[in-house]
């Protein structure tokens, strides 16, 4: 028998899920089934189900009314197989990420999956919480460094300490994947965090830190021995380091695919509520930022009203998950001090610790 936990309508998943059984799901014939071990709840999984019906349609999810099964990070081990999926077999340990427009998330028992799923065969001395921990983050990390940073992910060792990277919000789940993920890649690590981070993220790998409650991010950061960065990676959303980008990012002409603000929360400061307006207003700001990034190249410095027109590149980036992705986790952990889980709760008790 499975068992998972759904929701139909709109609000927070500590009102709106409930608990169903059904039968275990049988695999088609390009799907395996995973007797899910460990799932994780990332803050986008709680915001889904509250969103305007306009940004679910938008992201790919479910319209409300049908039923929804939350989160998609999974941990398990492969329960049956389907005949064209023979790439897998039974008994087998995975851990991966289902993308958001699949019919069923990962909060079940029991979850069929496609062959193609971004996921990989779990290395044996990791808990099934660590590898659930790992793929949304770790995707998303590793596509702002390597696919829109275009930084190496096994650099030379003539590389290695040639870059910088700043990461704002490197206590957080994405950023201490961030500052391993980086310093994994040879890089050296500004991050910011509160005093008392300071030690952790310096325990992960970070050469530097900044207090973002005492001081001016942006302005500290241009000041650093490290600067200017090959990536900043903001973590938080916000935009009090928007107004020094163009002196944080790094300017080489030998490297002009370098250099860039890349963003996986966008203007909105962290904690405010999504509403239309500020969500045009923001997504409106970070559109026209991305477009002045693209003339960067072909405005020379000379003409005086340069900056109206032009500034250093932006991307605002949505994780899109990626097999190829997942393949690279064992070589990062080879590096990596450590795989952060916050808390553990029992599935039987999802609905009362999860998302109190």
């Amino acid at each position: 028998m499975n068992q998972s936990w759904q929701y139909t309508r709109q609000g927070m998943l500590s009102e709106t899920l409930e608990k169903v059984e059904g039968p275990i799901p049988t695999p088609a014939s390009e799907e395996i089934v995973v007797r899910v071990k460990a799932i994780s709840l990332n803050p986008i999984d709680y915001k889904l189900a509250s969103f305007p019906a306009y940004i679910r349609r938008g992201m790919g999810a479910r319209p409300y009314g049908e039923p929804s099964v939350p989160c998609f990070d999974f941990a398990g081990v492969v329960h049956s197989v389907g005949s064209g999926a023979g790439e897998w077999t039974e008994g087998e340990e995975v851990f991966g990420r289902i993308v958001r427009s699949a019919a069923s998330g990962s909060m079940q028992r029991y979850v069929a999956v496609s062959s193609s799923t971004a996921m990989t065969r779990k290395p044996a001395g990791l808990s099934w919480e660590q590898a659930a921990a790992i793929p949304l983050v770790y995707m998303t990390v590793y596509g702002c460094l390597v696919n829109i940073g275009h930084l190496p992910f096994k650099p030379t060792e003539q590389e290695k300490g040639k870059r910088s990277v700043l990461i704002l919000g490197g206590s957080g789940g994405a950023g201490t994947q961030a500052i391993q993920l980086a310093k994994a890649m040879g890089l050296n690590v500004v991050t910011t965090c509160s005093k008392s981070s300071d030690e952790m993220v310096k325990k992960l790998g970070a050469d530097e830190t900044i207090d973002y409650r005492t001081e001016n991010v942006g302005k500290k950061a241009t000041t650093s021995k490290y600067a200017p960065f090959a990536v900043v990676l903001d973590c938080v959303g916000g935009t009090d380091a928007i107004p020094y980008m163009d002196q944080l990012l790094l300017e080489d002409p030998k490297h002009p695919e370098l250099g860039v603000y890349v963003s996986i929360s966008g203007d909105l400061p962290p904690h405010e509520p999504m509403q239309l307006g500020s969500a045009i207003m923001h997504v409106g700001r970070q559109t026209l930022r991305g477009i002045r990034g693209s003339l960067n190249p072909y405005i020379p410095s000379w003409f005086p009203l340069r900056p109206w027109f032009a500034n250093k590149r932006y991307q605002f980036y949505l994780s899109v998950p990626e097999r190829r992705m997942m393949e690279t986790v064992p070589a990062f952990l080879e590096h990596a001090k450590e795989v952060l889980v916050d808390e553990v709760f029992d599935f039987e008790v999802t609905l009362e610790g999860g998302f109190r």
